[in-house]
């Protein structure tokens, strides 16, 4: 039988990796609560918060990622949704 070639353990990346995503995360989402249907926009949400959960639950090494991306996220979500609302 043949040997199967698996992937080295790589160390699990950290908050500021998860930031970033949770940043590009957190646009999307400011977008679509500002701009678009209020029903897609929780749709999305739920979606980014079920993804941070599975992420947290299911690798306990990527917590800290989950945590980094959930927290930038939702600042720049607030941010954006705030400043759309005092612009308008």
């Amino acid at each position: 039988m043949r040997e199967l070639h698996t992937v080295p353990d790589r160390p699990a990346p950290g908050p500021r990796a998860g930031g970033l995503l949770g940043a590009a995360a957190g646009l999307l989402l400011g977008w679509l609560w500002t701009d678009q249907d209020r029903d897609v926009a929780l749709a999305v949400s739920l979606v980014f918060a079920g993804l941070v959960a599975a992420v947290a639950a299911g690798a306990p090494g990527w917590r800290p990622f989950a945590i980094g991306m959930l927290v930038v996220g939702v600042l720049v979500t607030a941010g954006l949704v705030r400043l759309a609302s005092a612009v308008s």
